[in-house]
């Protein structure tokens, strides 16, 4: 069963609204993971609360929010058809891929057709959550209120944690430095010299951006990935790429690098670093216009920071004119994002050898039936399937453990093994029996399917904080629906 059908039969009163905070799940943040939380808590009737720093409901979406990192002109990378929800399709007058204002229009519609709103408290911000026994979470507000809920779905995103590098610090107070979070558009950049640093989908967007307005943009690029275009053969590159059979294996994989090849060129050939993962494993970057900014020298793309002089000069690896010193005006650090959240404390999820949040499918910490951390993973394109998926277990597991029923204990045991352990869903007929026959997936190998790789090109964040990771959503969206089973 699906969180749809269900929430369509349940009204406001049957979840609870008003039965105290110590029964009730508390879902912090209002955003495309949040309404999913929501949803599909409702549709189970578990009592719950929901929370956003914003006065309305959307998240990073929501046009009233001063702190997003997205910005009004910033176009979404993924097609209307992987950033909607099951239940609700995107208007079909929204252009095929969003701008900001229309992701935020869209949520808001769906939190009023499943009255999510009934239970939404604006302008609160959790200001420390900590659990006392498995069930009894002590949570402080921002308007001074401590209230015990019995369990947390943390669904703030992955925004919330900014990470720079360590020699930001050593940057001169005469030259303007933000991260890719405080963007909001290239006003203001006329006459100035910009450098965008990181490797990954932020970083080419604010490239393009800010060449609109500026004297000169350099790029620095540690890791080496792949440019794709939006639209590939007429239709949505997401949407060509899910039709395209998997079980083809090494040949797909050439057959779609060569694909792209044709349509932007090889990275090497625009002065970009070779990209470090074949093309299926990659952490692609989308875009239609970062390789037309290279190539007419809007964007000089240039190597990894090497080091800043006392006067601002900042020196690049590698040789060559394009990468030779550069005294910006302005530094953009889009160098990703830190995985957990301030509010939790440090050792209440643990972690891996790396650094890394130690999360079963991505979303349960090992060892706590009490804590779901929704959305702690990069994909490529829309990855508001892998939010739905990991927010119908939450709640199904949410609820087992309210009722007491043996699915508790069985996700229990199923939590404290390996994601690699978890079956996948056997295909059927000439695919099934072609997949066979051939070896496994290599992410099926890696265990896991996590890549370290991060939007700065490093593995882990300086200090004991990992950056947000990259994963293959397919084979997380399989495991999941795997153990979505379970409850059925």
């Amino acid at each position: 069963m699906s969180h749809a059908s269900a929430t369509q039969q349940t009204s406001a009163e049957d979840v609870g609204v008003d039965v105290p905070s110590r029964e009730k799940v508390l879902v912090v943040g209002a955003g495309p993971a949040g309404l999913a939380a929501a949803a599909a808590l409702k549709a189970l009737r578990v009592p719950f609360d929901l929370v956003d720093a914003g006065k309305d409901v959307g998240g990073i979406w929501s046009t009233s929010r001063e702190d997003s990192p997205v910005w009004p002109a910033m176009e979404m990378i993924s097609s209307t058809q992987f950033t909607q929800y099951e239940d609700m399709i995107q208007p079909v007058s929204f252009p095929t891929f969003l701008r900001p204002a229309q992701m935020s229009k869209y949520l808001r519609a769906y939190a009023a057709r499943y009255d999510l709103t009934d239970h939404f408290l604006p302008r609160l911000v959790v200001r420390t959550a900590k659990p006392f026994e498995e069930g009894v979470w002590q949570v402080e507000f921002s308007d001074g209120r401590v209230t015990v809920y019995r369990a947390i779905v943390a669904a703030h995103g992955v925004s919330s944690r900014p990470h720079l590098p360590e020699w930001a610090g050593d940057v001169p107070e005469g030259i303007r430095t933000l991260h890719s979070s405080q963007w909001e558009s290239s006003d203001g950049l006329e006459g100035r010299r910009v450098l965008v640093v990181g490797s990954g989908q932020s970083a080419a967007d604010i490239a393009v951006d800010a060449a609109r307005r500026a004297l000169e943009v350099r790029w620095s690029v540690r890791t080496g990935h792949w440019i794709v275009p939006r639209t590939i053969g007429g239709k949505p590159g997401d949407v060509a790429a899910s039709h395209e059979p998997s079980v083809l294996g090494g040949l797909n994989e050439k057959i779609a690098e060569q694909v792209v090849r044709r349509a932007v060129g090889d990275p090497e050939s625009l002065g970009l670093p070779r990209p470090a993962a074949p093309l299926l494993e990659d952490a692609v970057i989308v875009s239609d216009e970062i390789a037309p900014r290279i190539r007419d020298g809007r964007v000089t793309p240039t190597g990894d920071v090497e080091a800043i002089g006392e006067d601002g000069t900042v020196s690049f690896t590698g040789r060559g004119r394009a990468h030779a010193d550069f005294a910006p005006d302005v530094i953009v650090f889009a160098t990703g994002y830190e995985q957990g959240a301030d509010y939790l404390p440090d050792d209440v999820v643990p972690r891996t050898a790396s650094g890394a949040l130690d999360l079963f499918l991505g979303a349960f910490p090992r060892g706590r039936s009490d804590l779901v951390m929704l959305g702690q993973q990069r994909v490529n394109g829309g990855v508001l399937p892998l939010l739905v998926e990991q927010a119908d277990v939450a709640a199904y597991a949410l609820h087992a453990e309210r009722e007491g029923t043996p699915q508790a204990a069985q996700f229990r045991r199923l939590r404290e093994g390996a994601d690699s352990q978890v079956p996948l869903p056997a295909e059927s007929g000439l695919r099934g029996r072609l997949g066979a026959l051939l070896p496994p997936r290599r992410e099926d190998r890696r265990g896991s399917g996590a890549s370290a790789r991060s939007a700065s090109g490093s593995g882990a964040a300086d200090g004991d904080r990992a950056l947000v990771p990259f994963v293959d959503r397919e084979l997380l969206l399989a495991r999941l629906r795997s153990v979505r089973e379970l409850f059925d």
